[in-house]
């Protein structure tokens, strides 16, 4: 592990400890959604590998996205606890959040040609189009 590995590290650490003493822990939905985060990430980089179109730019903008929905979450966790002393509203965000994250996982597949079969293929097209902008 070089210095740079080790300061980010601390750095996420003490800023991840700082954030949950400050919103009074962090829930299971929020500890769900980063592993969500992950899977979709590395999921992600699967499939523009296989399908022959790795990015830096849109991984990294990738990253930046799944950071600020986090910083997001935060914010919720630490608003709805100041307010109303409760964590549940931000836990239904951190929810959503984990909804939006399992699709993309599964949109991931979908481009590898990974096969579904049987209920599963029938609930991704329901999500598809439940996901999906009308067309005018």
């Amino acid at each position: 592990m070089n210095g740079i590995e080790k300061w980010v590290l601390a750095v996420t650490g003490a800023v991840g400890g700082l954030w949950s003493l400050l919103v009074d822990g962090l829930g299971l939905a929020v500890v769900t959604l980063a592993l969500f985060m992950v899977i979709d990430y590395v999921s992600g980089l699967a499939q523009a590998f296989y399908n022959k179109d790795l990015s830096s730019e849109v991984g990294f903008r990738g990253l930046v996205k799944k950071v600020y929905y986090l910083l997001l979450i935060g914010a919720c966790y630490a608003f709805e606890n100041l307010v109303f002393g409760t964590r549940h509203l931000a836990d239904g965000v951190a929810i959503s959040f984990v909804a939006m994250e399992f699709i993309s996982i599964t949109e991931n597949g979908v481009r590898m040609n990974a096969p579904f079969s049987g209920v599963f293929e029938t609930f991704l097209a329901i999500v598809k189009k439940k996901t999906e902008p009308e067309k005018e």
